[in-house]
């Protein structure tokens, strides 16, 4: 059979890899001459597959972590490196992220692994009578799931980035739990305490059969039974999945993150809130001297490079005027797992797809929510409630959305 095109559970980048943990032999055994068995094998070495293997482990699971590649080294490692526990309109998401945040305070402690955190803020800009209500209506809802938000005026939201034209905006709403995170850390962070507490991490890995009844894994590296299999691969997950005989719709689309030329001004760039318009999708914060410029946009359709390009470079002027006419290159290109729901994947098949666990699709925010993805994982291997509420997560919800793809 042949080998997935990848097993990451982060996208193609063009960063170097990031140094993963070193790949350690099963105890006593080369792996040609014997089977091997764990408990649960996770397949996906980004952020997280390796919150998922930490979290096991440290429950006592044994665990087995392959990953094709270096952990980390692809779409973990080159997003736009922020935390937001705020998504319009969707307070399950909000709440996933909010009471992923409570693990990212204390990870130093946990793993000996300092995350960065730094305060940064997220502005969502509201541009009509109508979307304010609408999202206002909302917020009763993320702050029932323990999100941090208030709506604000348009004056407000031009003190907290003062590049934004007040001439565009209604109201805004303000998430002050938004932070800076160095993603690479969070993977290096989990991979290294997952190991302590005794998980085996294979890198250079790649899974090129699964037996959905028996739940032999066949890698490049051998053979491995396990009584779980999580598919956690991110925009290869429907491809892994589809090894197991199981349909997972989750797909890679295209994503690409822009920066602009260090800007000649004595105001402050590099701590202007993560701002982003929920209507044309434009997503903006600072880095240094440089504003970096995304385009939250979702489709399965090819070839859309240039014309996403286009529309952030003529959608920034529109709510940035001063920033008219600024060249944009690009900072890295890739690709996002993204679902019908445009929110995760998250739950466990079953008939004979019963021992299949599956945690993709989070279309850009895994950093965000990879914490409390890590522990639902490990608490339906276990047999035990999650405590979330997963219908919003689970493959029939998006099965039932996928038509409108």
């Amino acid at each position: 059979m042949p080998s997935v095109p990848g097993t990451s559970s982060c996208s193609r980048g063009t960063s170097k890899a990031t140094t993963g943990p070193t790949v350690r032999p099963l105890r006593g055994a080369r792996m040609s001459e014997q089977k091997n068995t764990a408990e649960m094998l996770v397949i996906g070495g980004g952020v997280i597959g390796t919150s998922i293997a930490y979290h096991a482990a440290k429950a006592g699971v044994d665990v087995v972590l392959v990953e094709k590649n270096q952990f980390g080294s692809r779409t973990t490692s080159q997003t736009a490196r922020a935390f937001r526990t705020y998504f319009p309109r969707k307070p399950h998401d909000s709440e996933l992220a909010t009471r992923s945040l409570a693990e990212f305070r204390q990870f130093a402690a946990d793993t000996g692994v300092d995350v960065g955190l730094q305060d940064l803020g997220l502005l969502t800009i509201l541009t009509s009578p109508q979307q304010a209500a609408e999202l206002e209506a909302d917020l009763a809802d993320h702050r029932e799931a323990g999100a941090a938000v208030e709506m604000i005026t348009a004056a407000r939201a031009v003190e907290l980035n003062p590049w934004l034209d007040p001439d565009t905006i209604e109201a805004a709403v303000w998430n002050p739990a938004t932070y800076r995170i160095k993603p690479e850390a969070i993977v290096r962070g989990y991979a290294e305490a997952a190991e302590r507490h005794g998980a085996r991490l294979y890198s250079q890995t790649a899974v090129t059969g699964i037996d959905a009844d028996s739940g032999v894994v066949t890698t490049t590296a051998g053979d491995f039974t396990a009584e779980s299999v999580v598919i956690a691969a991110g925009p290869f997950s429907g491809d892994v999945a589809k090894l197991a005989g199981l349909d997972l719709p989750v797909w890679g689309q295209f994503a690409e993150l822009l920066h602009s030329d260090p800007l000649r001004t004595d105001r402050d760039i590099h701590n202007l809130p993560f701002t982003f318009h929920p209507v044309s999708g434009l997503k903006t914060m600072g880095m240094g001297k440089a504003v970096l410029v995304g385009l939250e946009r979702i489709s399965k359709q090819d070839g859309l490079r240039d014309i996403w390009y286009q529309a952030a470079v003529d959608e920034l002027p529109k709510w940035y005027p001063e920033l008219e006419g600024l060249t944009l290159h690009s900072a890295w290109t890739g690709t996002l797992d993204v679902t019908p729901t445009k929110s995760a994947i998250i739950g466990k098949g079953s008939g004979k797809h019963e021992r299949i666990l599956f945690a993709a699709g989070f279309t850009g925010h895994g950093l965000a929510q990879a914490p409390l993805a890590g522990q639902i994982v490990r608490d339906l291997h276990l047999g035990k409630s999650p405590g979330v509420d997963l219908t919003p997560y689970s493959l029939a919800t998006n099965l039932a959305r996928l038509e409108a793809f």
